[in-house]
């Protein structure tokens, strides 16, 4: 029980230290499938937005054995598709984001 509390509590440091280093330090090579020839959107709003969905999901980690603890195996499920869904939204705000500069 108490290895599973410490695995979420480091993963969930380790995916707010990356969206440091996305958010505020502009390492945009750290986003999964970023292309710097391919995306000429504003960089700034991508590593915002990026930076701020690490700080959700390592803060939404941290508190998922809390959850389990309380609330059992549906907090587990709530937690999995939180995560999903807003993985899609990101990717689309993503694409908006992009075609912004592209348009004007």
């Amino acid at each position: 029980m108490i290895v599973g509390f410490i695995t979420c509590i480091v993963l969930a440091a380790i995916i707010s230290f990356m969206g440091y280093q996305i958010h505020i330090k502009k390492k945009l090579w750290l986003i999964a499938g970023y292309q710097e020839e391919s995306f000429t959107g504003d960089k700034d709003k991508l590593a915002k937005l990026f930076g701020i969905f690490s700080y959700i999901v390592g803060i939404a980690t941290f508190l998922l054995p809390f959850g389990l603890e309380y609330w059992g195996f549906i907090s587990n499920i709530i937690y999995a598709v939180c995560i999903c869904v807003g993985s899609v939204v990101i990717l689309v705000w993503k694409q908006i984001i992009n075609k912004q500069i592209k348009e004007s």
